[in-house]
């Protein structure tokens, strides 16, 4: 299938002035499929300003070339950002791997974030380790993510975006007041039924609920990439491989009324 490029605008107040129009480059689940150039060329066409990759880059024991690959062109457009997937949790080659793409400049983010400064306004970047990383899973996970959350509001962040690769913990998000969460994993739910929409997808079971597009609950949102390569003997149908874009935008100024 035809790889799509699909746009998506994050449209909230919590935007802050300065990242009105803030572009980012969603690429997940590329499961070290190669696209022969055609995935970086898509980025650069884009103009991002970041690149962030959440989870499931790599897909078999010592097959990372692909993967390289595409981290070298990446970093070469904007500021790269990657999280692990639980993919790499069982690669033995992950370390490795790891380190291999941040000696290339790509930012491996484990439990961690960055903060983006544009005048006075500050946009944070939290990126979060797989829950397979952690002793007490999902747990330890929310936890840790919490902990983050609390330091970026002390540095006076004003918008905050997450970089994990589990949609289906939506709730966890919200709850731990993340204005956009990005995320991976259920790669569109694999096959599409027409009318139906997603059949299965990792973590969900069958007709998942997170699988692509944007979600949102109480004015924080969710964007799901639908992934770009696969995980199973399962074919992708009806469901193209996915270049996702998240530009963030404040609502257009309301005209007061007249009194």
């Amino acid at each position: 299938m035809k790889m799509i490029t699909s746009e998506y605008k994050i449209v909230s107040q919590s935007v802050p002035p300065g990242f009105n129009g803030f572009t980012v480059a969603h690429v997940s689940d590329l499961h070290n499929r190669e696209f022969n150039g055609e995935l970086v060329s898509r980025i650069a066409e884009v103009k991002p300003d970041i690149i962030v990759i959440t989870g499931d880059m790599i897909h078999r024991e010592n097959e990372t070339e692909a993967a390289e690959k595409f981290a070298l062109g990446a970093v070469q457009i904007a500021p790269t950002y990657y999280v692990s997937g639980n993919h790499e949790k069982v690669l033995l080659c992950y370390p490795d791997f790891a380190s291999r793409i941040a000696d290339m400049g790509v930012k491996v983010m484990k439990n961690e974030y960055a903060l983006i400064e544009r005048g006075s306004d500050k946009l944070a970047v939290i990126g979060m380790s797989d829950p397979t990383f952690f002793a007490g899973g999902k747990t330890d996970f929310t936890a840790e993510l919490n902990s983050l959350k609390i330091r970026t509001e002390e540095e006076q962040a004003d918008f905050t975006v997450l970089l994990s690769h589990r949609p289906e913990m939506f709730p966890r998000y919200v709850a731990a007041r993340i204005d956009l969460s990005l995320c991976g994993h259920a790669h569109g739910g694999h096959v599409r039924l027409p009318f139906i929409g997603a059949f299965y997808a990792p973590s969900q079971g069958l007709f998942p609920k997170y699988t692509e597009g944007v979600y949102e609950h109480g004015g924080k949102f969710m964007a799901v990439s639908k992934g770009l390569g696969k995980s199973s003997w399962v074919p992708r149908m009806f469901n193209p491989p996915e270049l996702a874009v998240e530009i963030l935008c404040r609502p257009p100024e309301t005209t007061a009324q007249k009194g």
